[in-house]
């Protein structure tokens, strides 16, 4: 398994689908907020970033929620 980098989106896509391969999962919906609200709260709480690093963070989570809906979630 490759290292990839936190922040970047395929950071964020490796969380998100770990999360949901490794959790059973009755409502997608309701897990799908619970994910992207723990990230989130992951990109503010780190005091190390100045304001353009958690406004990139936050950019790349949504790509990568993006892209972990429209295959992880529509397909199952």
């Amino acid at each position: 398994m490759s290292t990839v980098l936190f922040g970047t989106i395929e950071y964020y896509e490796r969380e998100l689908i770990s999360y949901f391969t490794n959790n059973h999962i009755s409502n997608k919906d309701d897990a799908t907020m619970k994910i992207f609200i723990m990230l989130e709260a992951e990109i503010f709480n780190v005091f190390l970033f100045d304001e353009a690093i958690r406004i990139k963070c936050m950019q790349n989570l949504l790509k990568a929620f993006c892209r972990v809906s429209e295959t992880y979630l529509v397909k199952k």
